[in-house]
């Protein structure tokens, strides 16, 4: 039959080995569920993570879509204003043009008819009965020498019409060039680069749960505060005989 003294040892070492096994499982799950925790929040983090980069990405493109499609109206608008700018160069050159057509047309109308003055001024020296001689040959040299400066005079006003043909030609490619270089630096630079995209996203290790607990350990430490309580016991009653026979 079981004694007084070995009864209250294996109720103090059941009771211990419960109490020890209550406290382990309870850190236990303490500990499974703060791994399980970690492990839900690195993925929600994860995922979040990698929403954020496709969002990034996709501005990304978005503002470099936008940006060639601006360079290419730009550079559109430029090529419609460098032919504005050739027409207008193109109207002033054919004015330019035509005043200088004008010029020489009055020249040459005016030198035919300083040229038929002449011709009829020689016909009346001739027609007027004076005597052939020196008076005769003065009177048509100065003429003719009337006709060289009149001439003279035409051809002059033809040269300074050329040159103001020049430099209005000159003037008019130098606005063309000005606008031109004005049009072009005008141009807003497009993008240097496609976008790179984000970093790809570092997928978590997932953190194993601590193994369960085993009941040995609690029996052994129940079987090891039942022999401690019986041997307590055995000392407290002063006597030789074994604690497990008290």
């Amino acid at each position: 039959m079981c004694t007084p003294t070995i009864a209250l040892a294996a109720v103090a070492g059941v009771g211990t080995a419960a109490a020890d096994r209550s406290a382990k499982m309870s850190q236990w799950r303490a500990q499974v569920a703060a791994v399980n925790r970690s492990n839900a929040m690195a993925k929600t983090k994860y995922l979040n993570d990698i929403q954020i980069s496709e969002y990034k990405d996709k501005q990304k493109f978005n503002v470099f879509e936008a940006q060639l499609e601006a360079q290419a109206r730009a550079r559109e608008n430029l090529q419609k204003l460098l032919e504005i700018n050739q027409q207008e160069a193109t109207r002033a050159s054919v004015s330019n043009q035509l005043k200088l057509n004008e010029k020489v047309q009055e020249a040459q109308f005016e030198g035919q008819q300083k040229l038929a003055a002449s011709i009829q001024a020689q016909g009346t020296v001739l027609a007027s009965g004076m005597q052939a001689g020196q008076s005769m040959m003065l009177q048509l040299q100065d003429v003719e020498r009337q006709l060289g400066f009149e001439q003279a005079a035409i051809d002059a006003s033809l040269f300074n019409a050329n040159q103001s043909f020049g430099m209005s030609e000159y003037g008019t490619r130098l606005s063309q060039y000005a606008a031109d270089a004005r049009a072009i630096n005008s141009l807003p630079g497009g993008p240097l680069f496609s976008p790179e995209a984000e970093f790809q996203t570092i997928k978590p290790l997932k953190q194993s749960t601590p193994d369960k607990p085993s009941m040995l350990g609690s029996i052994m430490t129940g079987a090891i505060a039942g022999v401690t309580v019986g041997s307590g016991i055995g000392h407290a009653s002063g006597t030789d005989t074994p604690w497990w026979r008290l």
